[in-house]
């Protein structure tokens, strides 16, 4: 519970941070114009993991959060198993029913020398799916996350 709640405070702080840049010299905030079907606060429903079709894993108590607004995105979740932290900041743009995520700042545990996510996703009004394949060791593996809609 009190990492939940860290988290929690966490993706507040992270979202405050994102309003305030929003705002101009004089304090009064603006409509930016870049805001998308997308935006919004989102939590992690479902969490599935493939391999090579076969279902790995199904978990539907991992707690994950992404905050989508005016072109900005930041996702936090809890701790691995091994204690490492996962989350992420950046931008993003939505067309075609594809994200694109451009991380500026990420976890130790993010780090590689890929920085851009291309995540194609099937979305209706409350939730939306996207699906992350990958391979390693002649092995193709899906993550498949399904997100529904806070606000």
């Amino acid at each position: 519970m009190r990492t939940k709640l860290k988290s929690i405070i966490l993706a507040s702080t992270f979202l405050l941070t994102i309003i305030c840049i929003s705002c101009n010299a004089t304090g009064n905030l603006e409509k930016v114009s870049n805001s998308s079907a997308i935006d919004g606060v989102w939590e992690l429903s479902h969490f599935y993991n493939l391999g090579n079709g076969d279902t790995l894993s199904v978990n539907t108590s991992k707690v994950q959060h992404k905050i989508y607004l005016d072109g900005h995105v930041i996702w936090n979740t809890d701790p691995a198993a091994d204690a490492s932290e996962w989350h992420g900041y950046g931008t993003y743009t939505f067309k075609n029913d594809t994200i694109i995520e451009t991380l500026t700042s990420m976890s130790k545990s993010m780090q590689s020398d890929v920085s851009t996510y291309v995540i194609p996703i099937e979305r209706s009004n409350n939730t939306y799916k996207q699906v992350n394949t990958y391979e390693r060791n002649d092995t193709i593996f899906q993550n498949i996350e399904i997100y529904k809609k806070l606000n």
